[in-house]
Order: structure tokens, then C-alpha cells, then sequence
């Protein structure tokens, strides 16, 4: 499933993916809209593999809403993501697997709201990642912690499909935003 959603997602890029991120940033509004509160930090992520680049949206929803920005870090294996604070014209490094990330000098944050990548997504929420755990494990810890971020999802509309198979540690999405406009997810 996830050779074949990726292949869809590089497909979609490669078709529309620069647009696709200006219409993205032009949902702030929308998006801003359903919050159930006005976040405090914003986490978004550098775009990889086909990925839709999300930091236009990431710094459209950090003027709408007054909010920090901040950006994953891999701090080892199997371990959830940390975040640190990230500014449109700070520099960023490769990290682990070669993701950009803001440097070590960049203050950890705790974001409240998570713009999340993935590889396909179903209508009740459930999201396929890239298979490392990260964001599952993130998403868990923060929950422990009480600490849980609304969830967003952000795809094209190619990587929704019936059904995504569904493990003990998944969270389903807050929201959904493809291409084609914003999704609820249906419990």
C-alpha cells in the first residue's frame, strides 16, 4: 500500500505540487476556522519524497493565529519526535535520514497544533505514514502527557482512500486537507 500511495503522491507532485502549496496557504483561513483554540506553536515539516511542501501553509497559519513555528527533529531511533522553534529565514540542517531541520541552537517547543505528513489517509482519519513510527510514537507520548495537538493531515487528494489498516498506537486526524479542500474525518 505504501509503494503504491507513494507512487501516486510523486505522480501528484510532479503534475501540480507547486501549486499545490499555494493553495494550501490560501486555506489558512479555513483551517483556522475549525481550531478548536487558537494554538500557541504551529508544528509543519520540511516536505521529502513527494511530500506537498506545507511551509507556505505552516507560515500562513503562524500570521493568522499569532502562533510560534516549529519543525521535527529525529532525536534517535525509535523515539518520538522533538520540535524546535523554526523562523521562514532560519537556516536549516539535514538531519537524521537526511531531513531538514532548524539547528541545535533553535529553542524546543511543544506544538498544539501538527500539521502531519503522510502517505494515504482514509475518511474516518486514519493515516498511513512513511512506516518510521515517529509521529505515532510522538502523538502517544503526547497523549500520556495530556498534551495532545490537533492533528491535521495534509495530502493530495490521490492519497485518500477507502480504508488504511489501523495499529494499537494510531490516532486518526483532526482534519484532513487535500488539494481539493478541507476534510472532516467521519467517526
Amino acid at each position: 500500500m505504501r509503494r503504491d500511495f507513494r507512487r501516486l503522491r510523486r505522480a501528484a507532485q510532479a503534475a501540480g505540487g507547486a501549486d499545490a502549496a499555494t493553495a494550501f496557504a490560501a486555506e489558512a483561513g479555513a483551517v483556522v476556522a475549525r481550531l478548536p483554540r487558537p494554538p500557541r506553536w504551529i508544528a509543519g515539516y520540511v516536505a521529502a519524497g513527494g511530500e506537498i511542501d506545507v511551509l507556505p501553509l505552516l507560515i500562513a497559519l503562524g500570521a493568522a493565529t499569532g502562533a510560534g513555528l516549529c519543525l521535527p527533529v529525529v532525536t534517535a531511533p525509535d523515539t518520538p519526535l522533538g520540535f524546535r522553534a523554526w523562523q521562514p529565514d532560519a537556516r536549516l540542517v539535514a538531519g537524521a535520514f537526511g531531513i531538514l531541520m532548524p539547528d541545535e541552537t533553535a529553542a524546543p517547543c511543544a506544538p498544539d497544533l501538527l500539521l502531519m505528513p503522510l502517505v494515504a489517509v482514509d475518511p474516518a482519519g486514519r493515516r498511513l505514514g512513511q512506516g518510521g513510527g515517529f509521529y505515532d510514537r510522538t502523538l502517544a507520548a503526547a497523549e500520556a502527557a495530556g498534551q495532545m495537538p490537533f492533528t491535521i493531515g495534509v495530502c493530495f487528494a490521490v492519497q485518500v482512500t477507502d480504508e488504511v489498516p489501523a495499529g494499537p498506537l494510531d490516532r486518526p486526524l483532526d482534519l484532513i486537507l487535500t488539494d481539493q479542500g478541507l476534510l472532516v474525518p467521519v467517526r
